[in-house]
């Protein structure tokens, strides 16, 4: 029978987790964008629906006018619930934590700058002896070297920890714009299992209101046990389908809880991100050019550094025995490296191969975020026409059934033609919910894409 396959309508539509070139693979999932909390498909009691020719014609609204959905208000809701449950996952994401380790281990460079000798000093000595025994001539000396600054070394130094320390603290801003992603989708993926889970709900209770009137109808003989039979099929496969939309809320929260390390804040109601109207630069973008930045001063160290750190020592001497002057003697050292193409081609070929590279994936990373700005804009204003068609659709689907259920009441048409007519309302039902949900993961995937984060 063709109302048998009811249960399955509500899994139309698969979600797809958001994802970029920039961002890893999300869990999966999606959301809604009206700014407002979703609310539940409200449906009319049984018989309190008037007949279509006494309800008002389906208004059709100018695209150009937002579209505030049944049951949600306009206001625009912040943020705030899912940018502390973000700041939970960061305190426990293991890229978060590996970059802020490295930070601090560019930082603690700062350490050599601020050492008036460039490197580490350094304790010498020897002993000599006349082979005629020790009594006829010997000598000792001791000496402590240290290696000095080549001009410009140590500024240069302090430039590449500089820009090193910023470009980690950039690629930490990434990393929380890319865990704001796996959030966003883990996020919308309980939104869109509790808006499946109110649609079950409220077919489930039109279910067993549809066969109440049934059973009234068989008792009083005005249609066979057969087709009474037909309620009753359909309240279970309702039931069926309550209990998957259960099961799957309850998953989707699971998900959320695991990578918050159990926050789950946002989820006392879930609310759709205000849009951004524009980012204030995107992470990406940022830590591309704070690569840059560091590659070209690591170039400027090269540059300063063409042979390795002249090594100044100071030394005594003791002398003793007959044949030789006897007392001490103090004395200064000097170790001068000579600069050589063997030893600074291949430093100036690796700095300038970084630097090539850098500028090339910061080049590369402009385009990307641009191309998914734009992309993003396309399907958010896709999502809301779908959105808005949907809802049209629902309301025609609404009056359907209106309509139907009287006939059936007065006898025109027969249980069979009240549940085709029925099917229909419920897969525009799962459409408009579908499609509120898909309205709010498309202005979440803009603000990804513009590089916007959750914030309180």
């Amino acid at each position: 029978m063709r109302w048998l396959p009811l249960a399955t309508l509500l899994l139309a539509g698969p979600a797809f987790a958001q994802q970029t070139p920039l961002s890893p693979r999300p869990l999966g999932v999606p959301p809604e964008v009206n700014p407002a909390p979703l609310a539940p498909i409200a449906r009319p009691p049984a018989g309190s629906v008037p007949p279509p020719s006494a309800r008002p014609p389906v208004a059709r609204r100018d695209p150009a006018t937002p579209r505030h959905p049944r049951g949600r208000t306009a206001a625009v809701a912040d943020a705030s619930g899912l940018a502390s449950d973000l700041d939970a996952a960061m305190e426990i994401d293991a890229g978060a934590r590996a970059i802020a380790a490295r930070r601090n281990a560019v930082r603690a460079r700062d350490a050599q700058v601020r050492s008036p000798i460039a490197g580490s000093p350094a304790l010498g000595g020897s002993f000599r002896s006349d082979t005629r025994g020790p009594d006829r001539a010997r000598e000792w000396d001791l000496e402590i070297a240290a290696p000095v600054w080549l001009p410009g070394q140590r500024g240069a130094l302090a430039g590449t920890v500089e820009a090193g320390v910023a470009e980690q603290g950039y690629r930490l801003e990434l990393r929380r714009l890319e865990v704001a992603a796996l959030l966003r989708d883990a996020y919308w993926a309980v939104g869109a299992a509790e808006s499946e889970l109110r649609v079950a709900r409220d077919r489930l209770a039109t279910a067993r209101d549809v066969a109440r009137d049934f059973s009234r109808r068989a008792e009083l003989g005005d249609i066979s046990p057969t087709e009474a039979l037909l309620g009753r099929n359909e309240t279970l496969a309702a039931e069926l389908e309550l209990a998957r939309a259960e099961a799957a809320a309850d998953s989707a929260r699971a998900a959320y809880a695991t990578l918050t390390g159990g926050s789950t804040n946002a989820l006392a109601a879930i609310r759709p991100e205000p849009l951004a109207p524009n980012g204030n630069g995107h992470p990406a973008l940022r830590a591309a050019a704070a690569a840059l930045a560091s590659a070209e001063a690591q170039a400027r160290l090269v540059a300063a550094t063409p042979i390795d750190n002249p090594e100044v020592g100071l030394f005594t001497r003791r002398q003793g025995g007959p044949l030789t002057e006897d007392g001490y003697s103090v004395g200064l050292r000097l170790r001068l490296p000579l600069p050589t193409e063997a030893r600074n081609a291949p430093r100036r070929a690796d700095a300038e191969a970084d630097r090539t590279r850098a500028n090339a994936e910061l080049l590369q990373t402009r385009r990307v975020v641009e191309g998914e700005v734009r992309l993003a804009r396309v399907a958010l204003s896709a999502a809301e026409a779908s959105s808005r068609l949907a809802a049209d659709r629902r309301a025609v689907a609404d009056q359907q059934v209106a309509a139907a259920r009287q006939a059936f009441r007065s006898g025109e048409i027969g249980a069979f033609d009240l549940f085709r007519v029925r099917q229909l309302q419920i897969e525009a039902a799962a459409a408009d919910a579908q499609a509120q949900v898909g309205v709010g993961r498309a202005r979440s995937r803009l603000n990804q894409a513009m590089g916007v984060v959750p914030r309180g």
